[in-house]
């Protein structure tokens, strides 16, 4: 029998959700790569995604909503019209943003990444908590199946909602080294990287907690004058605080705030650090982390939400808001190669769990568990 299912994609908006962006990329790609005979898959997406992934719309047939997505309340309205109106007749609609819309004419798969709109409110406008504080929990309710990408979640989704643990299914997001990776000569190059480098890509957001591993390389330099931070990652609302504390601290020279770049070239970035930094106080899965362990370099974490079920003991873990903690840790790994190979390669092998086939066989198996529930 062949199960009909969208995916709904109206949501991503390229270079504004962070991890979950790539983590639904990669399993959109990765269910493509897999070509189970009995799913037959229809994107849904807007055309800003059309545009930012053209290799993603050509691998499924797609239907493309002419809007961008950047307001929040357009794109909801088109889920709940322009959506509806063209996903009748599907055996299951996959909204892998987190929300349900309130018009729907399929059963539905439910992605969320993370309840933390619901659980760090600092993190979020009051607007959009507003509207998540209804529409997650609604959402819960309308879905067949619940996917989250970590026990911790499908534990917090449970507890907090009352959901049966049998529609709650951890599905670990899958992680690869991309296919097109900058050459280490023109990473290092581009960006200045005149020393061992700790590398932290990610989007500026509060939660990301930039501002503590900054204060904590003050103190790293006194002991490493050459080491190198490098902060990959788009714009966030604090942005202008963080550039603010590198000039305070007189980190200027040290810190390389880069911006958003290529896939390619965080890649290569990771293929050329000597450290990796996550000290995110919140991570539904903890896709930097992830990443680090992929790609073979030493990790230090924040211990704390699924950081630690992800990396389990191979990787440094500590206090999010010690900067004097992360100082340590950091400064420990740069001065010790010994110890950041054996980490290295714990990673390494931790990391096969969260292969992109491992990922999508996964996900294609909880569609045609929600194609079976009624």
């Amino acid at each position: 029998m062949t199960i009909k299912v969208g995916i709904n994609l109206l949501w991503l908006v390229p270079g504004e959700v962070g991890g979950s962006e790539e983590s639904t990329v990669a399993t959109v790609l990765g269910l493509a790569a897999l070509a189970a005979p009995d799913l037959e898959v229809v994107l849904f997406v807007s055309a800003s995604f059309a545009a930012a992934y053209p290799e993603v719309v050509a691998a499924f047939p797609t239907q493309v909503w002419p809007g961008s997505g950047r307001s929040r309340a357009r794109r909801i309205l088109a889920e709940s019209t322009w959506l509806a109106g063209r996903s009748g007749g599907l055996d299951i609609i996959h909204h892998a943003g987190g929300t349900v819309p309130s018009r729907r004419r399929s059963p539905c798969v439910v992605t969320l990444h993370d309840l933390q709109p619901l659980e760090h409110r600092a993190t979020h406008g009051a607007g959009k908590r507003a509207y998540l504080r209804l529409a997650i929990p609604a959402s819960v309710r309308a879905a067949r199946l619940v996917i989250t990408p970590s026990e911790f979640v499908r534990r917090s989704v449970i507890s907090r909602f009352g959901a049966d643990p049998a529609c709650v299914v951890a599905v670990p997001h899958g992680v690869g080294v991309p296919p097109v990776m900058s050459a280490p000569a023109d990473v290092i190059d581009r960006y200045s990287i005149t020393g061992p480098m700790v590398l932290y890509p990610a989007i500026t957001y509060p939660h990301k907690n930039h501002a503590t591993l900054v204060e904590a390389f003050a103190s790293v330099v006194v002991h490493h004058p050459d080491a190198i931070l490098v902060l990959p990652g788009g714009e966030g609302s604090e942005e202008t605080a963080i550039r603010a504390q590198i000039k305070g601290l007189g980190l200027s020279g040290s810190v390389r705030r880069v911006g958003r770049i290529s896939a390619a070239d965080v890649a290569g970035l990771y293929g050329v650090a000597t450290v990796v930094a996550v000290p995110s106080r919140y991570e539904g899965f903890g896709l930097p982390a992830a990443e680090a362990m992929v790609h073979g370099v030493a990790l230090v974490a924040a211990k704390v939400t699924a950081l630690p079920e992800i990396v389990g003991d191979d990787a440094v873990l500590v206090d999010p808001d010690d900067p004097a903690e992360w100082a340590r840790a950091i400064s420990g790994l740069l001065a010790h190669p010994d110890q950041r190979k054996e980490l290295a390669e714990a990673g390494r092998e931790r990391a096969k769990r969260y292969g992109a086939e491992a990922n999508a066989a996964a996900v294609a198996e909880a569609y045609r568990h929600a194609a079976r529930m009624t």
